[in-house]
């Protein structure tokens, strides 16, 4: 097999490595609240434009960016029953991407002419899409969400400024908690001490294990990386009003300087606040964020209670990596593992695609996996 030492891991666009591998997942392109039935848009994934809609009926179809008429953007169109129209001359395509109707041309040009369709499926709360080669895999299934416990299923979505790998990487590393996250860290008495860290490959992708001792007591913290780029874990409050919650997430490259965190989970969130101590209204994230990288402001001068403080801390420390990170004069210790292991198994399974060989065959357990905290005697 081809040895991809310092593997391209970042660049995702057709044809890549990376991006053929991406592509061979279901990946989510949209929240299912924010595209209504009617309604038509164009969204870029892994550096490609698509056309997504919503039929009137409800379905929701991914299709290619432009008609094959004079190339201008479907998206702009009309969604009509299941079907949409190019706005420029009339041109409707169903969702299978047949033409079912051409005006001013006879009926036997139509026959002739298509768009590409690319497989969809709904799931808690987003719309996924199958971009790869051949016939898709089973769709997601995560039971650990699936249960209606009584709290709201939430899902949001979240830009960052920075490419999705870094992202990846930040999910296998657990020591960044305490530091990035350490004014949520000091409410809990789960993460009052540094762990040791351990992590391996599973058939579903790694499982990452935090040994926390606490004079007598010894317990576990098992977290969940689904390949290639979802994540799944307990997360704790972000400030005093909230709860722990299980807490999945994927990280979709949209360009190779953007990335899409789309996240999922069941709780009864805590009484949105709208002003800050200082009684002002909370200044946006984005605005916080980039005070912090100019300058202008302090990650210690962040309002604990603000709304978006988990992903201003995040967002404000892998983009101060740069939008593209440069592996070449790091210095990983063992607390990196994690983030080692996924390499490994990036570098492995792009020289695979590059070979032209199959890919492992990922799978998850047909059970919920074990998520949280268990004292080691009871594992």
């Amino acid at each position: 097999m081809a040895r991809l030492k310092n593997a391209d891991l970042v660049h995702t666009g057709p044809g890549t490595p990376a991006g053929r591998f991406l592509r061979r997942f279901w990946q989510p392109v949209q929240r299912s609240d924010d595209l209504k039935p009617g309604w038509a848009k164009r969204v870029q994934v892994m550096g490609e434009h698509v056309t997504l809609y919503r039929g009137e009926g409800g379905t929701a179809h991914l299709v290619q960016d432009r008609c094959p008429h004079r190339n201008t953007q479907l998206a702009i169109g009309w969604v009509e029953d299941d079907c949409i129209r190019c706005f420029y001359h009339g041109w409707k395509f169903d969702g299978t991407g047949a033409c079912v109707e051409q005006p001013c041309e006879a009926d036997s040009f139509a026959r002739k002419v298509g768009i590409e369709t690319y497989p969809t499926h709904e799931y808690l709360g987003l719309i996924f899409a199958y971009l790869g080669e051949g016939a898709p895999p089973p769709p997601p299934s995560f039971p650990e969400l699936d249960e209606d416990n009584g709290d709201p299923l939430l899902t949001r979505v979240w830009p960052l400024p920075f490419n999705y790998f870094q992202r990846l990487e930040n999910s296998l590393d657990e020591a960044h908690v305490h530091f990035v996250h350490k004014v949520s860290a000091d409410l809990t008495d789960e993460l009052a001490v540094l762990p040791a860290f351990e992590a391996e490959e599973t058939e579903y992708g790694i499982l990452r294990l935090g040994t926390r001792e606490r004079g007598a007591d010894k317990d576990l913290r098992y977290s969940h990386f689904f390949m290639p780029n979802c994540n799944l874990l307990v997360v704790p409050p972000s400030n005093a009003d909230d709860a722990w919650a299980a807490h999945l997430t994927w990280r979709v490259p949209v360009t190779d300087e953007l990335t899409l965190s789309y996240s999922v989970e069941r709780r009864t969130p805590p009484t949105p606040r709208t002003v800050g101590r200082d009684g002002r209204p909370f200044p946006s994230a984005e605005s916080v964020i980039a005070a912090v990288l100019d300058g202008r402001m302090r990650m210690r001068d962040v309002d604990p209670d603000h709304p978006g403080l988990f992903n201003i801390q995040d967002t404000v420390a892998m983009a101060g990596q740069g939008p593209i990170y440069d592996r070449r004069n790091e210095r990983l210790g063992k607390s990196d593992i994690g983030i080692i292991l996924l390499r490994k198994i990036y570098e492995r399974e792009l020289g695979k695609i590059a070979d032209s060989k199959p890919i492992k065959k990922w799978r998850r357990p047909t059970d919920k996996v074990m998520l949280g905290f268990k004292p080691l005697e009871n594992v």
